[in-house]
């Protein structure tokens, strides 16, 4: 490789240059010990260190051994490791604490050895000491701190020292240590709860109790950063600074996510600057790895201290305020052009960006209209409140919420207008007082939400008239009423956006004209403005009304081939050797068409399935995956659900993936994504089970392929899988399934949820026999579904579907033999059901096997009932486990004590 394959300081500079303007991509910062040498001791002076706190006994030995070292970095390590042995983890950190006082003046050389001793006097040197800050870290500060809150990502180093916190604090940006000197990881929940900006110490804090310094620690595999490092790449830019980049646990989780096309899944770039100027040196090492992966940058000859000179260009009337909070991002009053918008994207759907916001840009819609007005009146009170525009998906509460924001930060120049930006710290009192007390905020969140329940928490703070707080929110109506939305209403005002005035639809129109973006050869604007006013009308009784007339209107009879062309291009981006973004995009319309057509009943495609799909971690959704959906495809969110931006869309994906052929396939990704997530135990709330058992919403051939999906997700470890599996095809008719059921019967007890399945997979076998002409043998098992001993404890709906199952098999079996014994057996089935389920439940399923009111099997009580159908069917249910070699074992007579009680509670209950 020649000098032209490597960057230098100027095109790094011009790199951060750009990500500043565009704000697109987080900045996570990687320092290592280069920039905290210009005032600390260097890792010779600090082995030295070291050995002035050995033992005397032990002096000889640790000479001896750190003399052995081939260099000054081992023989550091080695230096930490002899000390640690002789004298304590606690001594290594009173040496590192000594050398970190190096740079407080506040500490006289006479003193240093006593503070050193004294953690808290440390921490509080930390907090009001005067430090030698590096030109490096101050100028990188500053830097930060002109940074839009979008862009600031988390930083990292394998320092100890605080300077990087006391160097952002100067420059208005608070920063917190957060230690990780073991592989004991912070969760990206906790990052995201801290408050202020968190500082990662990979290999220990000074203050802490323990640090990463010894040989066999340092280098050690740390798959909890892996998991870590995984999520904060994620859509960020990495800038690597003064840092060697030998293989320690660090680098040992870089190198893991970045090769292997990790990186590029991740949609992550790493910047690395290497302070010398030779390429063959700094490529010799673990660097030369990285060299040719896709997103690694490499610059050299980059000097930590001069790199952050060039401070980014912020607007002027900017440049009074103070650095925004972690998190969130101020409003620009005056947007500034962007070279790269493209107006024509929020037409097709995408979602706006601030561009889009610019006055005149796209019309002020009437219900954005009543949005401002309703934060006008709260701010003109002095706060205490605000407005939520709420509404399904589609309605134009994403760009309202931009309008009103950027409007007011024009407007209102007495508030600080605040954007809550992704990854944002939790509202807390603490956090309230804080931002108040640097004047009024208007704090703006799309995506309310993830707030509700820390606005509900801290009322106390922000919900009175005048209290120098106020919100701008917009939420999915279904996700903002479920959650905290009434017990809000006292204080947000709700505006509803759900259709079009006709003089939103002529605005509309007069935009598109403007732009060239009018549908067809050359219509005229009031009849483009009526084409959508009529179509929203139409709509107005689904859910989403303003983006499905834009999509009637712009494309009409063309949507199918529009997104055929769209499904093509998804095809030719690989994920995987077997799946490609085609496939992920059919997915989520698959769930979304057959669960939750309008995104109004949170069933939608969770980013974690999204990502189990193409068998990665959950992780990497919001990589390559999303944010290549965002923008080819303009798919949204809500909560951590991922639709398509209309149903309409949905459907004609879902008609094109049977149409090339790929629909089987699609299907079976999806169960198969829910079944490895139930695997891996992941939670409830992360949203698999709704693609595990999609194929209880579908009809064959679809809920077979989902419900395959789902055993091979699932692997040899669930049964109710194989019991899903057992019911799709059953239902879709074209195989007889009994023999899939008694593959399985023998070996029930090998799966992990026999105790929790066992009853279903019993009354599947069951109809299955019973529609292969097999009736005493399905009666048989529908009994045993009903016995005390057999999984878990009887529930009501488990015990519904078996009684259901039996009584239509006695009946079967009464008209095969004429057995008078199981004459009666239906109609007591339908009395014990009536009882346990309700006369609804009875009606509905066994209407034809009810007795009249008054009929004598009426009278007997819920024991002498369940005692009856026990002793009809003691004989079969044996017989059943013999001829099946189903894995049950009786135990005497067939026993149905908690059926009784089931019965006998729902009576009860019914009469009180």
């Amino acid at each position: 490789m020649g000098p032209i394959d490597f960057g230098d300081i100027t095109d790094l500079k011009i790199r951060l240059q750009l990500l500043a303007e565009e704000a697109d991509r987080r900045l996570v910062t990687v320092f290592g010990s280069g920039i905290s040498s210009e005032v600390l001791p260097g890792v010779p002076q600090l082995t030295d260190i070291f050995r002035d706190h050995v033992p005397k006994a032990g002096l000889a030995r640790f000479d001896a051994t750190v003399a052995d070292a081939p260099d000054p970095g081992v023989r550091y390590q080695s230096a930490a490791a002899v000390l640690t042995r002789q004298a304590g983890e606690h001594t290594v950190m009173r040496a590192i604490r000594t050398a970190v006082l190096q740079a407080c003046p506040d500490v006289p050389e006479k003193d240093v050895a006593e503070v050193a001793r004294d953690e808290e006097r440390c921490r509080e040197h930390a907090r009001t000491g005067n430090w030698l800050i590096p030109r490096g870290y101050q100028r990188f500060a500053q830097f930060f701190a002109s940074l839009s809150g979008r862009v600031r990502g988390p930083i990292i180093t394998t320092n100890f020292d605080p300077l990087i916190e006391i160097a952002l604090g100067q420059a208005g940006v608070p920063a917190v240590p957060i230690p990780i000197p073991t592989d004991t990881t912070p969760t990206m929940q906790q990052l995201q709860e801290a408050i202020a900006q968190p500082v990662l110490h990979i290999h220990g804090y000074w203050t802490g109790s323990a640090t990463s310094n010894a040989p066999t620690r340092i280098t050690s595999d740390r798959p909890g950063l892996d998991d870590l490092l995984r999520r904060l790449l994620t859509n960020s830019v990495v800038l690597v600074v003064g840092y060697s980049g030998w293989l320690d646990g660090f680098m040992r989780s870089l190198r893991s996510q970045v090769l292997n096309n990790k990186a590029d899944l991740l949609e992550a770039e790493v910047l690395w600057a290497a302070y010398e100027t030779d390429a063959a040196a700094v490529t010799s090492g673990v660097i030369g790895d990285f060299v040719e992966a896709p997103g690694f940058t490499l610059y050299l000859g980059v000097d930590g201290h001069e790199l952050f000179t060039d401070k980014p260009e912020r607007h002027e009337a900017e440049t009074d305020k103070t650095s925004s909070p972690f998190g969130y991002s101020r409003v620009p009053r005056i947007l500034v052009d962007s070279a790269s918008y493209q107006p024509g994207a929020f037409a097709e759907g995408s979602q706006p960006v601030w561009a889009d916001a610019a006055p005149g840009c796209w019309p002020v819609l009437s219900s954005t209209v009543s949005l401002e007005q309703k934060v006008v009146e709260c701010l003109r009170v002095g706060g205490g409140g605000g407005a939520v525009a709420i509404g399904p998906l589609g309605e134009g509460k994403s760009l309202a919420l931009r309008q009103v924001a950027h409007a007011l930060a024009g407007s209102r120049p007495e508030w600080n207008v605040l954007w809550r930006e992704p990854g944002a710290p939790v509202l807390t009192k603490a956090w309230l007082n804080d931002v108040r007390a640097a004047g009024k905020t208007l704090i703006c969140v799309d995506e309310a939400d993830l707030i509700m329940d820390d606005m509900v928490s801290t009322k106390d703070v922000w919900a009175a008239e005048g209290s120098g707080i106020a919100f701008l929110l917009a939420s999915h109506d279904r996700l903002w009423w479920q959650g905290a939305g009434s017990t809000l209403r006292p204080w947000i005002d709700d505006v509803l956006f759900h259709g079009i005035t006709d003089g939103d639809a002529r605005n509309i129109a007069l935009t598109w004209q403007g732009l060239g973006l009018l549908p067809g050869r050359s219509p005229e604007v009031e009849t483009v403005a009526e084409r959508l006013t009529t179509s929203a009308g139409v709509m107005a009784a689904e859910s989403n009304t303003l983006f499905g007339a834009v999509l009637d209107v712009r494309y009409g009879a063309d949507l199918g081939a529009r997104v055929e062309d769209l499904v093509r291009k998804l095809h030719e981006i690989k994920l995987t050797d077997s799946v490609d973004l085609g496939d992920i995009f059919g997915g989520i319309c698959v769930m979304q068409h057959a669960l939750d057509k309008d995104g109004n009943r949170g069933k939608g495609a969770s980013r974690s399935v999204i990502a189990a799909m193409a068998g990665l971690d959950p992780a990497f959704a919001d990589g390559k995956i999303l944010q290549t959906l965002g923008r080819e495809a303009a798919v949204t969110f809500a909560g951590n659900r991922v639709y398509c931006r209309h149903p309409s869309i949905a459907a004609t994906v879902v008609d094109y993936l049977h149409q090339e052929g790929s629909a089987e396939k699609v299907y079976e990704l999806v169960g198969q994504a829910g079944g490895m997530r139930l695997v891996r135990k992941a939670a409830t709330l992360e949203g698999y089970r709704d693609a595990y058992l999609l194929s209880r919403s579908l009809s064959a051939p679809e809920s077979v392929w989902a419900a395959r999906g789902a055993v091979k997700g699932t692997g040899q470890q669930v049964l109710e899988s194989r019991v899903s599996l057992l019911r799709a095809l059953r239902l879709e008719g074209e195989q007889r399934t009994g023999a899939f059921a008694r593959g399985l019967a023998p070996r029930l007890k090998t799966y992990d949820d026999y105790h929790g399945a066992v009853r279903a997979f019993l009354v599947e076998f069951s109809i299955s026999l019973r529609d292969e002409g097999e009736p005493q043998t399905s009666a048989g098992l529908a009994a045993l579904a009903l016995d005390d001993r057999v999984g878990y404890s009887l529930v009501e709906d488990r015990a519904g579907y078996a009684l259901v199952s039996l009584a239509k098999s006695a009946a079967a079996l009464y008209a095969q033999t004429g057995d008078v014994a199981t004459k009666e057996a239906p109609a007591l089935c339908a009395i014990l059901l009536e009882r346990v389920r309700g006369k609804e439940n009875a009606t509905k399923y066994l209407s034809r096997h009810r007795p009249p009111a008054h009929h004598e099997l009426r009278q007997l009580s819920t024991g002498k009932l369940c005692g009856r159908l026990a002793t009809t069917f003691d004989k079969a249910a044996a017989q059943a486990i013999r001829e099946t070699k189903v894995d049950l074992e009786m135990h005497g007579v067939l026993s149905f004590d908690t059926l009784r009680r089931l019965a006998d509670h729902s009576r009860w209950s019914a009469s009180w």
